[in-house]
């Protein structure tokens, strides 16, 4: 939110979106994971795909979706990351602004 020439960080929405993509990660690993588990067999395309050579075209296309999801989790958990550390950082700020609010008031 812009207010004044400022911008305003809610350092708990930070922190949840921060926790939001890093289960997209998650979900994300699970799929790729599972797609390394269970590849397509040339078997599974029977005699038809198999004279057609739709096995290795589909198995081309598995291996690049495959790199594709391994760069998507990389991205994702470092923007996790970086959101988690900015939330950190807002965050402090935050406690050491209400900490000082707090001593002022005692005076």
């Amino acid at each position: 939110m812009v207010q004044s020439g400022r911008i305003e960080i809610d350092p708990r929405w930070l922190e949840s979106y921060a926790d939001r993509v890093d289960h997209a990660a998650d979900d994300l690993r699970r799929v790729r994971d599972a797609m390394k588990h269970s590849p397509l067999r040339p078997e599974s395309f029977g005699e038809i795909g198999r004279s057609l050579g739709s096995a290795r075209g589909y198995a081309r296309a598995a291996e690049l979706l495959n790199g594709q999801l391994g760069r998507a989790c990389e991205v994702l958990a470092a923007a996790a990351k970086g959101l988690h550390d900015v939330a950190e950082h807002y965050g402090h700020h935050e406690d050491d602004s209400l900490a000082r609010i707090k001593k002022a008031d005692r005076r």
